[in-house]
């Protein structure tokens, strides 16, 4: 990365752990694509040791077993594999989910009938009396709730929504994407019946990622063919991937008091930015939120303008939605929070990580009000 711009989207991706960048590149010179961990010479016994120490860091980290968790490429492959796998098993039954879902899970909506979106309150966090009432007129096999928000930082209760689905029948999933490595997280003690994250989210290498399966006796499958992952997950294990992933995570659960010191950096920005512009609207402000992350909209803004304000100080944010285009679209989950429109149009979201510094926040700051200074003149 380069260090002369100063990277605060780390909810996008975060950038690579030392740690992590070293178990990677250990592994590729350990023997690189010829630790296919399916073989039975040395260098797949080798392989299957690195996996194994990975799943080993993966399961300690989100309160797991080893043999809970099946590596994957990333949190997409993971929610569509609990989707679909619903979807087709059950088709007669419903599947509801969040309506501040990531896309990989909303987009499924327009694939299949029996998906329906459960409504949130103005904070974006779900409303547990309307889900109740949806499980009792509808025979639903799957509820989906993402863990913590990926735009807001918005903490949905997630033990109240697993216990209301259970009491009607359903399974619970929870993408924990955004959650993992930044709040305690334990499958077990939650009784969630499916997680999904992803490396590249606390500082491990894109494209890999895990399904942690709970306790509830199912194993869905997306990808069939070989027996890897307990033939849950076929196709040869992404062995380095798979390493870095082991080392973030393990580097993450070490650093998880970070976050408190985050929050107090979170809060600097926002203060700082209310001092300057008392009309800004920060979004989910009275949900519990992650410590690293603050949403916000200046009235009569343009985000994308202010995207490339910020980049010519050099500094990287985002608007918080996700588009592979590369331009700026208002965000669904603001409108499925009921935020009026001119407001999802101007929205910017600051989300720090690992590698944030103090000395950071203050030039997001001083660039901020000269950007502020220029626009109101």
């Amino acid at each position: 990365m380069n260090n002369t711009i100063i990277y605060l989207d780390y909810n996008a991706s975060a950038p690579l752990r030392p740690e992590a960048r070293d178990a990677v590149m250990c592994a590729m010179d350990c023997g690189g694509a010829a630790l296919n961990a399916s073989a039975v010479h040395y260098y797949g016994r080798l392989g299957r040791k690195i996996v194994e120490d990975a799943r080993r860091d993966v399961a300690t980290l989100m309160g797991a077993h080893t043999n809970q968790v099946l590596f994957n490429s990333g949190a997409t492959e993971g929610n569509n594999t609990i989707i679909n796998h619903f979807a087709r098993a059950y088709p007669e039954d419903m599947i509801l989910i969040s309506a501040v879902e990531h896309p990989s899970i909303l987009e499924l909506t327009q694939h299949y009938d029996n998906i329906k979106t459960i409504p949130v309150d103005e904070n974006g966090l779900v409303r547990a009396d309307i889900l109740e009432d949806m499980l009792k007129a509808h025979k639903t096999s799957l509820v989906s709730c993402l863990y913590a928000h990926n735009e807001t930082g918005a903490i949905q209760d997630v033990s109240l929504l697993c216990e209301i689905s259970h009491k009607n029948g359903a399974f619970f999933h929870s993408d924990a994407t955004q959650a993992a490595g930044r709040i305690p997280l334990n499958i077990q003690n939650d009784n969630i019946d499916f997680l999904t994250i992803s490396s590249h989210k606390i500082g491990g290498p894109q494209g890999v990622g895990a399904l942690i399966l709970g306790q509830c006796g199912q194993t869905p499958t997306l990808l069939h063919g070989g027996g890897q992952e307990k033939s849950a997950r076929a196709g040869t294990e992404n062995i380095a991937g798979i390493a870095g992933f082991g080392a973030a995570a393990k580097q993450a659960l070490a650093d998880r008091d970070l976050y408190a010191r985050l929050c107090v950096l979170r809060d600097k920005i926002e203060a700082a930015i209310k001092s300057t512009a008392p009309e800004t609207v920060f979004h989910a402000k009275n949900a519990a939120r992650l410590g690293n992350t603050t949403f916000f909209s200046l009235p009569k803004g343009n985000a994308q303008s202010l995207l490339m304000a910020f980049d010519l100080e050099g500094i990287a944010i985002s608007n918080g939605s996700a588009c592979s285009s590369g331009t700026v679209k208002p965000s669904t989950t603001l409108n499925a929070m009921g935020v009026k429109p001119a407001l999802t149009k101007t929205a910017l979201r600051v989300s720090l990580g690992w590698a944030t510094r103090e000395s950071d926040i203050d030039a997001f700051i001083k660039a901020w009000e000269k950007i502020y200074l220029r626009i109101k003149a």
